[in-house]
């Protein structure tokens, strides 16, 4: 045997590549929607810290331009359109004399008072520290802005609080954690959904190995991948194949051997037995007519004459019996010569069913013999084989039907004419088969019987299949058997 190549794989189509790929673009993936997200965060972190840092320039620009003006802070602050309160992020506007005396506030009530307890206890921050976001943001700081004026020196004093770019910050922080979490948990899944394409084949792989284990050679995979898992597939399907055509060649070296077994066999006990079994018949017949007194009047001698005459009727009887066995040899071993004619299927088994009528009227049986049609017509039960054959393979069917209801019960025989094929049901209410036997009693020599040597059905299922038909089985312990012979038309002699 020559040394297969094994193909080649493509970088990309490799099995290990096609991992790395995966992992690449799952960690691809991963870091531009962490960026993204991040990026949208921030920029809502940094539009907060704009819009309270802009407040804190306008609260300052405001101070400063209320000496120009004239105007108090509180009469300034509702034109500018600036919020000043307890929950905002300017939360007073102070300006002191040199006494600490408040000359002007954006609270009317603070003018001419002097500067509070609680804004002289905040912490001071100077105007580069605020603009670099030092203020302490879960509490209120304060800024102050020394101006000299024509009256004297004066501070600004501005209170701020950043705790809404502190509460900003951290629903950023939270939300930045709960989406980093959620796309943890979309590439789980991805990877998941993605890793099974890739351990599916494998498993697969597993599974059909266990098949083959237990014998179970009747199947394919279909696994296409073009990668080392697809080469793997694809070497186990022809392992496969392989296998299958080895059972089947050893199947027919064993049918082949049974066959050449059984022909010799058959060839000896042709002389050796059916010689003298011709020999005994004939002597029989012998002594029947010369030896056996006529009826007469005599009781005694009348009562012999019968005694003799039912003894030497069991003897030929058994020679009968010998001899069909030596007939079933012959034909089991022997090629297929058919005698190919149009024969009436419906008479055909008339006839058979009047060999054994006495034995089932005997045995209590009931035959019935049914005809299946679909139409008004008459269907056509005529179709072309070999009529001996075919007797021979209804006789053995409907022989052991008999033989499985010794107790009772009802045959029903049914010819259902298809097109192309006849079909024939012989089914019984004997006694069944069991499973185990009912895979094995179309082999030679395998026989339920005490008196059988195994050679009825093989040779019925042989002669149907030298006339290019079939025959099937079933059957249930204690309910009975059905087997179904299908004929074409015209014979299609087998090539076996």
């Amino acid at each position: 045997m020559g040394n297969k190549t094994v193909p080649s794989h493509s970088l990309l189509s490799s099995f290990r590549a096609q991992i790395v790929l995966f992992m690449a673009v799952t960690l691809l993936i991963n870091t531009v929607l962490l960026q993204y997200i991040n990026q949208r965060l921030e920029g809502r972190i940094t539009e907060q810290a704009e819009r309270q840092f802009n407040e804190l320039a306008q609260a300052i620009d405001l101070a400063l331009n209320s000496f120009p003006s004239g105007k108090f802070i509180y009469e300034l602050v509702p034109d500018a359109g600036l919020e000043v309160s307890p929950d905002d992020t300017i939360r007073h506007i102070v300006i002191t004399n040199e006494q600490g005396r408040v000359i002007d506030s954006a609270n009317r009530d603070d003018i001419d008072e002097p500067l509070s307890q609680e804004i002289a206890a905040l912490p001071p921050v100077s105007h580069n520290e605020a603009m670099r976001g030092q203020i302490n943001h879960d509490h209120p700081s304060k800024i102050t802005f020394p101006v000299q004026t024509s009256g004297g020196e004066r501070n600004i004093i501005v209170v701020v609080s950043l705790r809404h770019l502190s509460q900003t910050a951290s629903e950023a922080a939270r939300d930045r954690l709960l989406v980093t979490i959620l796309i943890g948990l979309l590439l789980l899944a991805l990877i998941a959904i993605v890793s099974l394409s890739f351990t599916r084949p494998v498993t697969e792989l597993a599974a059909a190995a266990q098949r083959v284990k237990a014998n179970d050679l009747d199947f394919q995979l279909s696994i296409n991948q073009r990668n080392e898992v697809g080469t793997l597939a694809r070497t186990f399907n022809e392992m496969i194949a392989g296998l299958r055509r080895n059972r089947e060649l050893e199947e027919q070296l064993q049918r082949a051997e049974r066959s050449a077994v059984v022909g010799r066999l058959a060839s000896g006990i042709a002389h050796e037995i059916r010689n003298p079994l011709n020999f005994m018949n004939l002597s029989i017949d012998h002594l029947r007519a010369k030896f056996i007194t006529p009826p007469g009047s005599d009781k005694a001698a009348e009562e012999t004459r019968q005694e003799a005459i039912n003894i030497l009727g069991l003897i030929k009887d058994e020679i009968g019996r010998l001899n069909r066995l030596v007939s079933d040899f012959l034909s089991y071993g022997r090629p297929a010569k058919l005698t190919l004619r149009e024969i009436d299927a419906r008479t055909l088994l008339e006839e058979v069913v009047g060999l054994v009528q006495a034995q089932a009227d005997e045995q209590g049986v009931k035959i019935k013999l049914n005809i299946e049609h679909s139409d008004n017509n008459q269907p056509d039960t005529h179709f072309v084989a070999d009529a001996e054959q075919i007797k021979t393979c209804f006789s053995n069917l409907i022989i052991n039907a008999v033989q499985a209801m010794p107790d009772g019960g009802e045959l029903n025989i049914t010819i259902a004419s298809e097109e192309l094929h006849l079909t024939v049901l012989v089914s019984d209410t004997g006694h069944g088969i069991p499973p185990d036997a009912l895979e094995q009693i179309f082999e030679p020599y395998y026989s339920t019987k005490e008196t059988g040597i195994g050679l009825g059905l093989p040779l019925t299922r042989k002669l149907i299949e030298d006339h290019g038909g079939e025959i099937n089985v079933t059957s249930e312990v204690g309910k009975g058997t059905t087997f179904t012979v299908s004929l074409p038309r015209e014979a299609v002699q087998s090539a076996k």
